[in-house]
């Protein structure tokens, strides 16, 4: 691709996308300073009012590197690499299905083009954010940035962002390197550009597994060692749905937590509660974490969160002894 034609394309892809356009700042979400009830693990809690939805977070802009640590029990999953057509349709259905909402690493190559499978594409990009979802940057061609040369890397995320602003109007703040991978030159790039990188603290072997049973598996042994870490539990789940296999996988890793959550509410402990953006595992450069009200804010939840499950839990054991009356 020439220079030139470079320069012409985010302008062709504005016209070509204005076929299906989105609006960006103007989808319903949940509000931060007021939060809803926990809904990926008690879907029966009443919704507090709904102000608009940004995909992009920009108050999460210029954040320091977060691997995810946290000291409760709080969960946010991450996508990587999609869009895919014929993985990411399910992946948001059942995201749907559980109330659940993620943040998606888009890889832009592939979205960026005028032929049918682009365009295409593009509009499922633009579901995702439709749905509640966050969307962060992934590069344009998913390379590993630490083998580039700088003028290589501001390369690969100019075309990242012209393609953003082609299909949304704006471009994430969030970022997340291809295999988490990064040296002083990456992050001085992304700092300049006022990124906050993403990484993970939990995983499920995805690219490696099999089966998803494996992948399932893999998340139980992640939460396992999370429960043992000195700096506690909670964390960001790295996921790809542009695996077939984590998408079949995902129904039984929110049973998982499901399961886990009717155990700790008889033992009096705090529960799972999967969060919808990962703000609560991001502080700003140049700011302290406000602990007091992410404190009011995770202990609102729990609130509603116990009394979700306790319900909940208590069903499935009268489903349980209606099969079973020795239970």
């Amino acid at each position: 691709m020439n220079a030139a034609f470079r320069l012409f394309l985010p302008a062709l892809l504005i016209a070509t996308l204005a076929l299906f356009p989105v609006r960006a700042f103007g989808l319903r979400h949940r509000s931060a300073e007021s939060p809803a009830p926990p809904s990926a693990l008690a879907p029966d809690g009443a919704p507090a009012a709904e102000p608009t939805h940004d995909p992009f977070a920009p108050h999460l802009a210029r954040g320091r590197t977060t691997r995810g640590m946290n000291p409760h029990r709080q969960l946010h999953f991450t996508f990587d690499d999609g869009p895919r057509l014929d993985t990411t349709p399910q992946l948001l259905e059942h995201l749907d299905d559980f109330g659940i909402r993620a943040t998606f690493f888009l890889v832009t190559r592939g979205f960026d083009g005028t032929n049918r499978v682009d365009r295409a594409k593009a509009a499922l990009a633009q579901d995702i954010a439709r749905r509640g979802h966050t969307i962060g940057g992934h590069t344009h061609t998913h390379p590993n940035l630490t083998r580039l040369k700088l003028v290589e890397i501001q390369d690969e995320l100019n075309r990242a962002e012209a393609t953003f602003e082609a299909v949304f109007g704006a471009r994430p703040v969030l970022f997340r390197a291809p295999y988490g991978a990064r040296n002083r030159r990456v992050n001085g790039e992304l700092r300049r550009r006022g990124y906050t990188h993403v990484l993970w603290n939990i995983t499920s072997g995805d690219t490696t597994s099999r089966r998803p049973q494996d992948i399932v598996d893999a998340f139980e042994r992640s939460l396992d060692i999370r429960e043992r870490h000195p700096l506690g539990p909670g964390g960001i789940v790295l996921l790809h749905d542009t695996n077939p296999r984590v998408v079949e996988a995902f129904p039984a890793m929110v049973r998982v937590l499901q399961r886990r959550n009717c155990e700790l509410l008889d033992a009096g402990e705090e529960l799972w509660d999967v969060l919808d953006t990962p703000e609560a595992f991001i502080t700003l450069r140049g700011e302290e974490a406000s602990t007091e009200r992410d404190e009011a804010s995770r202990e609102a939840r729990q609130e509603v969160l116990i009394a979700a499950t306790a319900e909940r839990c208590a069903d499935e054991r009268s489903q349980d002894a209606l099969v079973d009356p020795h239970l």
